[in-house]
């Protein structure tokens, strides 16, 4: 968030909004004005022009009229339709850093040219614009990560033909069914089958930087994962979630500071929210209701098998390291964020083995028992949803999107220090009037 400061006697302005953009915004329609301020502490004014541009011309300028704005009035817009170019954010291959201005217009005193706008307030804050295959960590929006799932990219297909090789030898079906058979067991062989294609590939692990989760990274498609055989922990747990989302099963992306691993529902279910900040849930359901399996595993000399992969994975979900998101990208789909167009990669005509010195594979990809739904799970009511019951679930957003629960403070955050914070908070509730000192010297660190 940006915010620029007011003066008594004067107009200004304010603005919330996405500091980070990429290809993958546009392409979803994601607004990047989240709310605009107009605050008039001087004299009443008229016929106000409002006026958003930017520098390079990432968007399309926007204009609207305030027709009136009294003495001490404040007019808020809670969203702006500001158009993004899809053929600049597809074309950049590098971050570029960006100008977003905001100006407010009115025409000239008595005496000077009709027609003829002065500026009389404006604000103009820096934006990054990322590489189209760029993701922009969990600076904004995290479930726009979800847009990085590519399902159709030409690489898919013929993993999962092999998939289907490798299922048929296994169960004697290499039907990929997603959950038609509802069963378990049935889910987690066609992922089992998935992990054995890929690992068959010989694909070899490359770090990512950093911090990744934090400020992102560059994301390789699908394609280009099998065409150069590498691929980051981020890469990968792409690779798979577009494999299971393409053969009808629901995947899941689980990041951890500095590391993301996969995961897949092993029924026909999804999370309540497309992301989620909360491991105890994921821990809940890891048992029997979905899988989670370390990605990077593909890449070793030996890749063992899903099983293998599930037991690498599961310190993950009992570490103290803090837990950043747990993404579904079934439920990321119903909330329209849709995967990015397929790049101009060419397709794949084949796989073969990989690099030299990586051997022909055992197919065998394992087994385990589970526990169906139907003998474990209780079953659910049958009472019918009302029409308030649907108002009441949209009127609390739970997702990060969700500022009061995603808490991240800016250059307009003003942090209060107080011994006594629960008396701080009767005082603010009960509305009285505070005076604020500034921070004592003794408490800078220095």
């Amino acid at each position: 968030m940006s915010q620029t400061g007011k003066h008594p006697e004067r107009l200004s302005v304010s603005l919330t909004f996405d500091r980070v953009i990429n290809y993958a915004f546009q392409q979803n329609a994601i607004p990047v004005i989240k709310e605009l301020f107009i605050c008039n502490d001087t004299t009443p004014r008229k016929n106000l022009t409002v006026r958003v541009t930017t520098q390079p011309d990432f968007a399309d300028p926007l204009e609207f009229r305030l027709q009136a704005l009294a003495s001490k009035e404040e007019h808020r817009v809670s969203v702006l339709d500001l158009k993004l170019s899809p053929s600049f954010l597809a074309q950049l291959n590098e971050k570029v850093s960006g100008l977003l201005r905001v100006e407010v217009l009115q025409e000239g005193k008595e005496g000077t040219v009709e027609g003829v706008l002065e500026c009389v307030a404006s604000a103009t804050e820096t934006i990054s614009l990322l590489a189209h295959n760029e993701w922009c960590g969990l600076v904004t929006l995290p479930e726009i990560l979800a847009a990085f799932v590519l399902p159709n990219d030409p690489a898919i297909m013929p993993l999962l033909g092999r998939a289907a090789e490798i299922l048929g030898v296994n169960t004697g079906r290499s039907a990929l069914n997603g959950y038609q058979d509802k069963s378990r067991k049935r889910a987690w062989e066609q992922i089992a089958a998935i992990y054995k294609a890929v690992a068959e590939v010989g694909l070899r692990y490359i770090s990512p930087p950093a911090s990744f989760e934090n400020t992102g990274q560059k994301v390789r498609f699908p394609s280009e994962i099998l065409a150069r055989r590498f691929g980051t922990c981020l890469d990968l747990s792409l690779l798979f979630a577009a494999c299971c989302e393409q053969a009808g099963l629901h995947p899941l992306l689980l990041l951890h500071q500095g590391h993301m691993y996969a995961g897949c529902w092993l029924e026909d279910r999804t999370l309540p929210e497309p992301a989620i900040d909360d491991l105890q849930q994921v821990r809940k359901f890891s048992e029997d209701a979905l899988t989670a399996f370390e990605a990077t595993l593909v890449t070793e000399s030996d890749p063992g098998n899903l099983k293998d992969a599930e037991r690498l994975a599961r310190p993950h979900l009992e570490t103290q390291l803090p837990f950043r998101m747990a993404l579904d990208i079934r439920r990321a789909r119903m909330g329209r964020i849709h995967p990015l167009p397929i790049p101009g990669y060419p397709p794949i005509a084949g796989l073969t083995a990989g690099p030299a010195g990586i051997a022909t594979r055992d197919s065998s990809m394992g087994s385990r028992d589970f526990i169906e739904p139907a003998e474990q799970l209780p079953r659910k009511s049958t009472k019918p949803v009302t029409r308030i019951d649907q108002w009441k679930n949209k009127l609390l957003d739970l997702s990060l999107r969700n500022r009061l629960l995603n808490f991240k403070p800016t250059k307009s955050t003003i942090p209060i220090l107080s011994s006594s914070p629960e008396q701080l908070e009767d005082e603010l509730a009960a509305e009285k009037e505070l005076s604020f000192q500034p921070k004592p010297k003794v408490m800078g660190g220095r």
